[in-house]
C-alpha cells in the first residue's frame, strides 16, 4: 500500500507537534528518563488503563523491582501481588515473563533489535515501536489508540480503525512521519496531542497545534472521525459465594492455572446464571451449600445474604451475593479448578492475592475478628 505524503506537510506536522509538546507535555513519572525497562513496564501498564490509574501503581512497581533481574527473580505471585487493582492480571504476568527472558537471553540488558523485543512475551507491534523508539531512540512508528485518532483525523481516513486495510494505512502514515531526529519524542507528542487534545469526542481544534494541516479539520469531519463503534451491551452474570467461618477462622480457596483470576484467592464461589466468565459453573442444579462442599469438602451450613456487590469484567456485568457461612464438618480439599484451600485468620486476607471484587468482600469481614 503507497501513501504519497508532500513533504511539507510532514515537516509541518513534525515540527508543529514536536513544538507543542515541549510546552504541553504532562510530568509523568517514566519519562524522566530513556531506561528500557521504566518504558515496558509503563506501556505494559497502560494497556486499556488511564494514565491517572496508572502513575501511582508504576512508582510503586519500580520501586519494588527497579530493574530487570529483580524482577525476573521475583516471585511470580509477588509480581501479581503488587498488580492488583490494575486488573488485566495477564499483563502482569507477561511482564515477568518478558523480565525473566531477557534476564536469561540478554543479560539483563533490554535489546534494541526489532525482532527481539517484539519476540517477548506482551510485546507487540506498537510496544515494540515504543520501546525502540522511547528508549533507543530507534526512528520506529506507533499506533495505538490516541495516535491512531490524531492519524485518522490527520488524513480524514473513513472507515473502522480496526479493519485490516485501514489499520496498515495508518501504521503507513506513522511510518511516514516519525523523523530520524528524535523520533522517540516526536512519537510522544503524538501519543500526548490524542490524549490531551485531539480526544475522541469534541477534540479542542481551537488550540490544536495540527488544525490548520488536518484534513478532517478542513473538511469539517473532526466529530466523525474515527468512525463510532457501536459498544455491546455487557452480558449479565449472577454468582453466589460463601463466608464459611470455623471458629476464627474463614475459608478461602485458590484458582488454578488459565482462565481469569489465575492464582487469585477468593472466598467459594459459584455461578448461579448468565454468562460464566470465571468458568465457576458446577452444575445447574447445584446450591451454595453443595457448591462449597464440591469446591473445599466442607459442609457448612449457609444462612443470609450479608452482602451483594457489582462489578464489571471484560464485556461482563457481574452480581455478586456473599452469604454468611458456618461450618459443620469436612476435610479441606481443593474441588475443580482450584488447588488450594485454606482456613486463614481474617486479618490474615490483605496478605493473599485477590481480585478487586474479592478485595471488597474482604473488607467487610471486619465484622468476624
Amino acid at each position: 500500500m503507497d501513501l504519497d505524503l508532500d513533504q511539507d506537510w510532514l515537516r509541518g506536522v513534525r515540527a508543529a507537534l514536536v513544538g507543542w509538546y515541549d510546552e504541553s507535555a504532562r510530568a509523568l513519572p517514566w519519562r524522566r528518563d530513556r531506561d528500557p525497562y521504566r518504558v515496558l513496564v509503563s506501556e505494559t501498564m497502560l494497556v486499556q488503563t488511564t494514565v491517572k490509574a496508572v502513575v501511582p501503581y508504576f512508582e510503586r512497581f519500580v520501586t519494588r523491582f527497579p530493574d530487570f533481574a529483580t524482577l525476573a527473580a521475583a516471585d511470580l505471585d509477588e509480581v501479581v501481588r503488587a498488580w492488583e487493582g490494575l486488573g488485566y492480571y495477564r499483563r502482569a504476568r507477561q511482564l515477568h515473563a518478558a523480565a525473566v527472558r531477557v534476564v536469561s537471553e540478554f543479560g539483563g540488558r533490554m535489546p534494541d533489535d526489532p525482532t527481539a523485543i517484539q519476540a517477548l512475551p506482551g510485546v507487540g507491534r506498537y510496544m515494540a515501536g515504543a520501546i525502540l523508539s522511547f528508549a533507543f531512540d530507534r526512528a520506529q512508528p506507533i499506533v495505538e489508540a490516541n495516535s491512531e485518532r490524531v492519524l485518522a483525523r490527520l488524513l480524514a481516513v473513513r472507515g473502522d480503525t480496526r479493519s485490516g486495510p485501514i489499520r496498515e494505512r495508518l501504521w503507513l502514515a506513522a511510518e511516514r512521519l516519525v523523523p530520524q531526529q528524535e523520533p522517540g519524542r516526536f512519537n510522544q507528542a503524538l501519543i500526548e496531542l490524542g490524549a490531551l487534545v485531539c480526544a475522541p469526542r469534541r477534540p479542542a481544534c481551537l488550540v490544536c497545534p495540527l488544525a490548520s494541516l488536518c484534513q478532517a479539520r478542513r473538511q469539517g469531519l473532526e466529530e466523525a472521525i474515527p468512525e463510532a463503534r457501536p459498544r455491546p451491551a455487557p452480558l449479565a452474570v449472577v454468582e453466589e459465594c460463601a463466608i464459611v467461618t470455623q471458629g476464627s477462622l474463614v475459608l478461602v480457596v485458590q484458582r488454578g492455572a488459565g482462565g481469569l483470576w489465575e492464582r487469585f484467592w477468593e472466598f467459594p464461589t459459584i455461578h448461579v446464571e448468565g454468562a460464566d466468565p470465571g468458568g465457576r459453573a458446577l452444575g445447574p442444579d447445584v446450591d451454595l451449600a453443595r457448591g462449597v462442599q464440591l469446591l473445599t469438602g466442607v459442609q457448612a451450613r449457609i444462612g443470609a445474604p450479608v452482602k451483594s456487590i457489582r462489578y464489571s469484567v471484560t464485556k461482563h456485568r457481574v452480581a455478586l451475593t456473599a452469604r454468611r457461612g458456618v461450618a459443620v464438618s469436612g476435610a479441606l480439599e481443593p474441588g475443580p479448578g482450584l488447588i488450594d484451600a485454606r482456613w486463614v485468620e481474617p486479618r490474615s486476607l490483605a496478605d493473599l492475592t485477590m481480585s478487586s471484587a474479592g478485595r471488597r468482600l474482604a473488607a467487610s469481614c471486619e465484622w468476624l475478628e
